[in-house]
């Protein structure tokens, strides 16, 4: 076995980075620090049997390869360390949760997978995935009628129209640890974006014991320090964006646009923030001098100008890290 392989079986973080590669071949994987911590933690749950936490929620904006990590990357893995495993995938319909399910089959069924894990191997693959050695990959839809063999990991994707709670009814997930083999030591993994305050979200991490979140919005609205397993801190400044290589301010205003200011709250800014509709709002800094607004305001057009102070910081940080390099003056147009 290379170097590369050995490092593929054994973490996570790299496998992450191989099947995006594998699953998507004409794209680029731009590596970020969001990655680490999630891949980091799931391997810590997987590996520290004893570890507390064995229900997880991340919450991120779209197109920051959550589904890509948790729900094709981190089956695949498993079974490809322990083909015996058995994983559940649940999404709100059954149709969403079989795509999941079809992209870990090719994964799996792909050439370098099988000469990284080579016990991986495919005995069928239709409406379920099952190996030669006992493990599978299922699929169901969240308060669907249909019976389940008990699995060793239950992964949540996206239950997106199941965040509102007129939706949502208790028994449905109040059953959901009784589909994990062992319901002390199995994992519950879901992954979504945020909807509103009152979401599925808010609803699995309030109301359901045990469960923890892992909040991270497009756009830093304060200082914060992430602890990313086993010894590293990342530290993320106010106006800080999640990942400027993948998205800039120009992307990031052009969802607002797109959606609005209240539904850009939560699916971009995680909830954090709420744009205010009336009253007095400070506006950036113009010629030097402080702005206020004062009266009735449209949620996207507050939004738009508390992204624009945020842009501020941001941008007056990074020139003051450029000039202190000595590179020569500042040019703000190479970080539009």
């Amino acid at each position: 076995m290379t170097e590369s392989q050995f490092l593929y079986r054994m973490r996570f973080r790299s496998f992450v980075d191989f099947a995006f590669r594998e699953l998507h071949p004409d794209e680029s994987f731009v590596r970020n620090w969001h990655i680490d911590l999630m891949t980091e933690m799931l391997q810590m749950m997987h590996l520290e049997r004893g570890h507390d936490l064995r229900r997880v929620i991340f919450n991120l904006p779209p197109g920051y390869l959550k589904t890509h990590i948790c729900s094709v990357s981190f089956p695949a893995w498993l079974l490809g360390r322990d083909p015996r495993k058995s994983v559940l995938i649940l999404s709100e319909d059954p149709e969403p949760a079989f795509e999941i399910q079809e992209r870990c089959a090719e994964l799996i069924g792909s050439q370098r997978f099988r000469s990284v894990f080579p016990r991986a191997r495919i005995k069928k693959a239709s409406r379920s995935l099952e190996l030669d050695y006992g493990g599978w990959i299922r699929h169901a839809g969240i308060g669907y009628s249909s019976r389940h063999t008990k699995s060793d990991i239950v992964i949540i994707d996206n239950p997106q129209s199941l965040h509102s709670l007129d939706r949502i009814k208790p028994e449905h997930f109040a059953e959901i640890g009784r589909l994990l083999k062992q319901p002390k030591e199995g994992l519950i993994v879901m992954n979504t974006r945020r909807i509103a305050a009152t979401d599925l979200s808010w609803f699995f991490h309030v109301k359901l014991n045990g469960w923890g979140r892992v909040s991270i919005p497009a756009v830093a609205l304060e200082d914060e320090t992430w602890s990313i397993p086993p010894d590293i801190n990342h530290v993320q400044k106010k106006g800080d964006l999640l990942c400027f290589s993948l998205e800039g301010w120009e992307d990031i205003q052009g969802h607002l646009a797109a959606m609005g200011g209240e539904a850009f709250s939560y699916q971009y800014l995680q909830g954090q923030y709420s744009p205010p509709t009336s009253g007095e709002i400070e506006l950036p800094d113009r010629d030097g001098m402080s702005w206020r607004a004062i009266g009735n305001f449209d949620p996207t057009w507050s939004t738009q100008r508390h992204l624009e102070k945020l842009r501020v910081l941001e941008t007056e940080r990074r020139k003051a890290l450029y000039e202190g390099s000595g590179d020569g003056p500042f040019d703000t147009s190479s970080f539009v």
